[in-house]
């Protein structure tokens, strides 16, 4: 686990929509605590979620660019049945 000190700021916001839930997040460090502390289990392997966990540690560490942690977040959401979408519209499901 990261040691969370350098937040990464994503280019826009992704906001997931669920059944009695709705999430805002805006930055690596918000999607990598949103993937361990918040996320439903996988129906599938959660190999989407797993490979967002990895690269949103990565991005924190400064190995990585933050858009990049913001599309495996989008594909761990999908994965994950949310709703997902932007500020300027629609970004998957």
């Amino acid at each position: 686990m990261p040691g969370l000190t350098q937040d990464r700021l994503w280019s826009e916001a992704v906001i997931l929509e669920a059944p009695n839930r709705v999430l805002r997040v805006q930055s690596t460090r918000d999607a990598f605590l949103c993937l361990k502390n918040h996320w439903p289990l996988p129906d599938g392997d959660g190999s989407a979620r797993r490979a967002a966990i990895a690269i949103c540690d990565r991005v924190i560490d400064g190995q990585d660019e933050p858009d990049v942690a913001r599309a495996a977040f989008i594909k761990a959401a999908e994965e994950a049945h949310f709703a997902v979408h932007s500020w300027t519209g629609s970004e998957g499901a």
